[in-house]
């Protein structure tokens, strides 16, 4: 689902009080700004990053999302690139396959329920780690908010490129030639306008150096700078 066919496709299913395949983030940002409250987004985890849009009301989430628990020995080193393309490799397209989660002998992989059965059957290995597969319910889920590390600053404005150069630790210049040259995403869109506001929720992504979140925005500081707390994804 590209960028271009992605607002006429979810039209059709608002239509048809339906729900569609896993978005990206930037489809996601730009559903969100479409349609707000009439349409919910959810894959299955905390803060998950793919998430599937339902327009539907009142049904289960298991109508439109399934969890499955794999299953390795501790000891072996299994990343999301290699569960990803043992799940890729059985044919599947991305669109079907949400967010996965990795713990120590354990990953949890989300995706939709109509791919479910024929995943916990046939995804056996990733790589050279074999894998135990079972299908699990999305109620059994662990709490899974990235973990952010925080840090409080002061700006003088909201403004994107302000927010910017005090989350990176880099000169106004510099956010200023980030933003030139395509660097920087706001929400998961590129944005090159250093004067775009910015408000607490929003995530800022730049690219070789991180991604962070303006968590919240406090009061002014005794310099009439704003006081805020950034979380840097790690």
């Amino acid at each position: 689902m590209d960028k271009q066919s992605i607002l006429p496709r979810l039209r059709d299913l608002e239509r048809q009080g339906a729900a569609g395949s896993f978005l990206t983030p930037a489809q996601a940002a730009e559903a969100r700004r479409a349609f707000g409250a009439r349409v919910i987004l959810d894959g299955g985890f905390t803060d998950a990053e793919r998430v599937v849009p339902i327009f539907a009301q009142g049904d289960p989430r298991e109508k439109y999302l399934a969890a499955i628990e794999l299953r390795f020995r501790p000891q072996d080193k299994i990343s999301h690139r290699d569960i990803l393309g043992a799940a890729l490799a059985l044919g599947f397209e991305r669109s079907v396959l949400g967010d996965i989660q990795i713990r120590e002998g354990q990953a949890i992989l989300i995706c939709l329920p109509h791919v479910a059965d024929f995943i916990v059957e046939h995804l056996t290995k990733a790589g050279n780690t074999g894998l135990h597969a079972t299908r699990i319910s999305l109620n059994s889920l662990p709490e899974t908010r990235k973990n952010l590390r925080e840090e409080r600053g002061t700006v003088a404005s909201l403004r994107l490129d302000a927010i910017l150069a005090e989350a990176f630790h880099c000169s106004r210049g510099a956010a200023e030639e980030f933003l030139r040259l395509g660097l920087v995403q706001l929400c998961h869109e590129e944005c090159r306008n250093g004067s775009k506001q910015v408000k607490a929720g929003d995530i800022i992504s730049l690219r070789g150096k991180g991604r962070i979140k303006l968590l919240e925005v406090g009061g002014e500081s005794r310099k009439g700078r704003l006081w805020i707390k950034i979380g840097h994804y790690e």
